[in-house]
């Protein structure tokens, strides 16, 4: 007997709003890119924290989502479920470096001082 909900299941639509969900994170980066370019230049801080931050976000969009929506959407078509033992925690602890690192730069432009 084939199961009743197989069809409420839109692989399409699952895929759709991981990448979403992903570019909603990586504008928020970008926001926070922005805003430190824009403190560091009204600081009279180098720019360089906060353009590596946004370069980077804009790197990671290009990159992985839409390898993760085609990865979701694939994924759900097999009647299989989505679950990522790599690229999460990949994506976290890059970003964990990332924060880490311009904080460093920030902090060390600020001891020079």
């Amino acid at each position: 007997m084939d199961d009743p909900y197989s069809e409420l299941l839109d692989a399409a639509g699952v895929a759709e709003r991981t990448a979403l969900a992903w570019q909603r994170t990586i504008i928020g980066v970008l926001a926070v890119g922005a805003l430190v370019v824009r403190w560091s230049i009204t600081e009279r801080f180098p720019p360089w924290p906060g353009i590596l931050l946004t370069t980077l976000a804009a790197l990671g969009t290009l990159l992985l989502v839409r390898q993760r929506y085609r990865r979701v959407r694939d994924t759900v078509t097999a009647g299989q479920t989505p679950l990522s033992r790599y690229v999460v925690p990949g994506a976290t602890a890059f970003m964990v470096v990332v924060v880490v690192g311009v904080g460093t730069g920030i902090l060390l432009e600020y001891a020079r001082f």
